[in-house]
């Protein structure tokens, strides 16, 4: 559940448009009450106090005195949360309501709700022209007093949007409530002030507290006493009441608050402040099902430590303020490169490389290499670019190795239909030749000849080798290896070069990692144009493990590949969550569990991972260990973490893998506390130093003040995605910046709009895309949906369903929404993820 707002404006003033929490108000009296004596003051008062603006409805007596109750305190919350949430009559015009009940011989509740719009001392005050009333008798008018506020409130509040909620309250120490004071009293502010600007603080994408951020935030809030404030960037809503007079006696008798179990609010989240002297208290109310009470809970403990930090900081003038600390040094391992540590293993007979039912051996692969680099020698020097396209085999294993071994630059493209994306990698790279295998005359091959002038090598034509074998040039660690493609999902693919030293970092650490030695089966299943494929494919030669290259018919088909992995008893398999999801369908629908005893590592990259498939993998491959690996491609990856026991909430990413140091900070690079989201940024010796022909920095800006002591720190990259560190140092990604619009006023995450369709039981899987209109703004959203279907072919689920569902879930927020039917499955690029640029060309079903 992701609290934070996705823009970072100052925050918004009290105004008269702010939407104000309903004027409602519980108690719990012990005594007994005139009820006739009740009803004749609350018209007399209502008329007297408000005015003729504002009608006062019957009181509402209920007696439930007869009925055996266990628990007075949650009877009189659950009442409170009735009335609280009941919607007034359909009669025009502001209405005042008031409503009581006996709960036992000596008990009552009473609650009373005032519709009309009035400033936050207006229910005390009639609360208290009530009681004085009714204690002056039947008919008595003095008690009436004067009006409640200057004028009578001249109509109904504005009409806001309204959803369900609950509310969870708190009360924190009184140690923490004098040092509140005593910051307050240093910055010349009201304590109510500085808990509203920790609110907001926690609300940012970071907002340290103890430092000139949270100063400068204060100084919005600074004389803050009750009241109401909207953060109107930020679906959220302060008010304090901790100004406004206590109601400790009620009709003559001793009054004790009641805080409804449900209750309606404005916003996802509404922060109350009762009290803040001697202690903080209140209650959180928030949007239900938005948030539930574990995540309302982890929103009010956030806020309470980092308050406490907050309050904690030493004021201006005490001292700089320490913006980092320094990082340590993070020096670059320089191990051999890939193609060395792969052809080490030449000496043996091991297999290294399984495909189509052939197996080629570490000797037979290292003189394969070989050749390919002796092809190569009088074609390319090192620095120049070299693209391999070839169909899955042992050769093609062999090409990426003989490039390496030249020092060229990979570029490795999968083979078949190609489209703009080919077009737009060769454009970029311009590769000094194309590696082929067998027919090479297709349009892509003719388009890079006549275009770029390039040249195309056939490795199965039988041409005759060099006379004199071409020594192999030195590779330095720093040397490009190779050059791989962002995704393009949401714009033109860029090319990001990594060094040998990263690659050979990385498949050395994922290779020891993962136990992907001697003994390993390794699913080369990832496209070639995807990093990750060159990543599992140097790890598992590195380690010395076999390859299994899975065939190009059966990649794609979960019902093919099960029975695959099965056969050839596949140990490792690296996938993304969505095709584990599909494979785990196959296993359940199947029966294959038993036959897939060998698997024992999964392998989770490149998209966010559900705790319900974890705990689905759990239940059919109890022996499987399933590991989640986060990382741009920039860094080649970032973390890792393997999934143990049952998972509660998102599933970590982990921490970060040796050679990287991964750190959360907010808008204005100060570190993040724990528990709250910031901008995710990796150091490393292993960041790309940039992308092909682009002199875009902005990605690759140091963080402010972090200096790395002894050597260079290496480069940065703001990953442009969310996380925040939890308690136990492992980290949770909280999505990406750029999923999170405004529509219509309201901030909406995209992610959070495709995880609640996901749990309708007719929705297989789905993807939003915004659209926005000529000026940028996002008038509507467009819900791409495959839906599961009947035995036979028809959808289990319509379009009015899906808006129906969201309804429900969102309640009245407006999500202009128009629903796409998709077929089989949503685009994927070669990264596998949903390929939004290509949802964006589909038609609406409604």
């Amino acid at each position: 559940m992701d609290i934070e707002a996705a823009a970072h404006r100052p925050g918004g003033r009290p105004s008269a448009h702010t939407p104000a929490p309903p004027r409602h108000a519980g108690f719990r009296l012990t005594g007994n009450i005139d009820l006739r004596a009740l009803r004749q003051a609350w018209h007399t008062v209502v008329r007297g106090c408000l005015g003729d603006a504002v009608a006062a409805d019957p009181v509402r007596f209920t007696d439930v005195s007869a009925l055996t109750v266990d628990d007075v305190d949650a009877l009189s919350a659950a009442l409170c949360g009735r009335w609280a949430t009941e919607r007034a009559g359909a009669a025009p015009g502001p209405r005042a309501r008031l409503f009581a009940a006996r709960l036992t011989g000596t008990d009552l509740v009473l609650f009373v709700s005032l519709d009309a719009e009035a400033d936050g001392t207006c229910l005390p005050r009639l609360l208290d022209a009530l009681s004085a009333a009714y204690l002056d008798g039947p008919g008595a008018e003095s008690g009436a007093g004067a009006p409640v506020s200057p004028a009578p409130p001249a109509g109904p509040a504005p009409e806001h949007r309204r959803y369900e909620g609950a509310v969870l309250p708190f009360s924190w120490d009184g140690a923490l409530a004098r040092r509140v004071g005593r910051t307050a009293e240093a910055e010349g502010a009201s304590p109510q002030s500085v808990v509203l600007t920790a609110f907001r603080a926690l609300l940012r994408h970071g907002g340290h507290p103890g430092d000139e951020t949270f100063r400068r935030l204060l100084a919005d809030a600074r004389h803050l006493t009750h009241g109401t404030w909207d953060l109107p960037h930020h679906d959220a809503v302060f008010t304090s009441r901790s100004a406004v007079p206590a109601v400790t006696r009620l009709l003559g008798l001793e009054a004790r608050p009641v805080v409804p179990e449900r209750v309606t609010v404005p916003a996802g989240l509404t922060l109350v402040v009762d009290v803040v002297s001697p202690r903080i208290s209140g209650h959180l109310a928030y949007r239900t099902p938005v948030y539930d009470a574990a995540s309302a809970a982890d929103v009010l403990e956030r806020l309470r430590a980092l308050l406490t930090t907050a309050v904690a900081a030493p004021p201006p003038g005490a001292g700089a303020p320490e913006r980092n600390t320094s990082l340590p040094a993070l020096t670059s391992d320089d191990g051999e490169p890939v193609h060395v540590r792969a052809t080490a293993h030449a000496r043996g007979d091991a297999p290294a490389v399984v495909a189509a039912g052939c197996a080629t051996d570490y000797a037979s692969l290292g003189a394969a290499v070989r050749e390919v680099a002796q092809r190569l020698a009088a074609l390319v020097v090192p620095g120049d670019a070299v693209a391999v396209r070839m169909p899955a085999g042992a050769l093609r294993i062999a090409a990426l190795l003989g490039v390496l071994s030249r020092g060229a630059r990979l570029l490795w493209l999968a083979p078949g239909a190609a489209g703009e994306r080919s077009r737009a990698m060769l454009s970029t790279l311009r590769p000094a030749c194309v590696l082929v295998e067998g027919d090479h005359d297709d349009d892509l091959l003719r388009w890079y000849r006549d275009e770029l002038g390039g040249r195309v090598l056939d490795l199965a034509a039988d041409d005759p080798l060099p006379a004199e074998e071409i020594p192999a040039p030195r590779v330095a660690p720093g040397d490009g290896a190779y050059v791989a493609f962002t995704s393009g999902s949401t714009g033109r693919p860029k090319g990001v070069p990594q060094s040998h030293a990263a690659l050979s970092q990385f498949a050395h650490w994922m290779g020891t990692r993962f136990a992907m030695g001697p003994g390993a089966r390794v699913a080369q299943w990832v496209s070639p144009e995807h990093d990750p494929a060159l990543a599992e494919v140097s790890a598992t030669l590195v380690a010395g493990g076999a390859l299994y290259v899975v065939p190009d018919d059966v990649r794609i088909n979960p019902d093919r590949l099960v029975p695959w992995l099965a056969g050839q008893r596949i140990t490792h398999i690296q996938t993304v969550p969505s095709f584990a999801r599909d494979l785990l369908d196959v296993i359940t629908r199947t029966g294959a569990a038993p036959e897939l005893g060998a698997l024992g590592h999964i392998l989770l990259m490149g998209e966010a991972l559900p705790p319900e498939l974890v705990a689905g993998l759990a239940e059919v491959l109890p022996s499987a260990r399933v590991f989640n690996l986060y990382g741009p491609t920039e860094v080649v990856a970032a973390t890792w973490h393997e999934v143990t026991g049952a998972v509660r909430g998102p599933v970590p990413i982990g921490r970060a893998i040796p050679g990287r140091e991964v750190l959360i900070v907010d808008e204005d690079d100060l570190p993040c506390p724990t528990g709250v989201t910031g901008a995710l940024v990796v150091r490393s010796p292993y960041v790309t130093p940039g992308y092909l022909g682009s002199d875009d920095r902005a990605p690759f800006r140091p963080v402010k003040g972090m200096e790395a002591p002894g050597a260079t720190a290496g480069g940065w990259y703001r990953t442009g995605d969310l996380g925040r560190r939890l308690p136990d140092g492992t980290i949770e990604f909280r999505g990406r910046e750029d999923f999170q619009i405004k529509l219509s006023g309201n901030r909406v995450e995209l992610t959070e709009v495709e995880a609640s369709l996901s749990l309708h039981p007719s929705v297989l899987e789905c993807a939003v895309v915004p659209v926005a209109d000529a000026s940028g703004l996002v008038g509507r959203l467009a819900v791409h949906v495959v839906p599961r279907r009947d035995a036979g072919g028809r959808p289990t689920g319509t379009a009015s369903a899906w808006r129906a569902h969201l309804r429900r879930y969102f309640g009245p927020l407006n999500l202009p929404a128009t629903f796409h039917e998709v077929v089989d499955r949503l685009p994927r690029n070669a990264a596998g993820k949903v390929d939004r640029s290509r949802l964006r060309a589909m038609r609406p079903v409604a």
